[in-house]
């Protein structure tokens, strides 16, 4: 089993926070003391180099603005932009053919079609009652027959 510091603890001991048991484990631990004082001597390097480096003075960062500016000004960006330009093209060509339906030619029904169902609705037209109710018209007819001979019977 390993009882070492994970990275993760040495960072936060090194970053300052404090805790009894990584400080205790750094104080009997050789490998994890030497570890954490690598992690430090690095952050403190770091840090002085970055301190160096704003420290400069103000001269050295105008001279590197005119040589930055210097560099660009003589770069030939035109293929650069008409690389661009033709690959956004192609880019819009293909969404459009990707995005575009195709014609799909119209069925329309034919005369025979028109002419059946026309003469359908004529006979509808035609009707005294129309067909879901032509059951009930027939139970009322049959009513009244059995009705009237009951009247005759009497």
């Amino acid at each position: 089993m390993n009882n070492h510091l994970n990275e993760d603890q040495i960072a936060e001991w090194v970053l300052g926070a404090s805790d009894e048991h990584v400080l205790r484990h750094l104080e009997t631990c050789a490998a994890c003391a030497r570890e954490a004082e690598e992690l430090r001597s690095g952050l403190a390097g770091f840090r002085d180099a970055v301190h160096a480096t704003a420290r400069r003075d103000p001269s050295f960062w105008k001279n590197q603005q005119l040589a930055v500016r210097e560099r660009l000004s003589t770069q030939d960006w035109y293929p650069l932009h008409w690389g661009w330009v033709v690959a956004m093209v192609a880019v819009l060509i293909t969404a459009i053919l990707l995005t575009r339906t195709p014609n799909v030619p119209k069925s329309y029904p034919s005369e025979d079609a028109d002419n059946a169902l026309l003469q359908a609705v004529q006979g509808d037209l035609n009707r005294d009652v129309p067909q879901a109710l032509a059951p009930a018209v027939l139970i009322a007819e049959e009513r009244s027959e059995i009705l009237s001979k009951r009247r005759l019977t009497r």
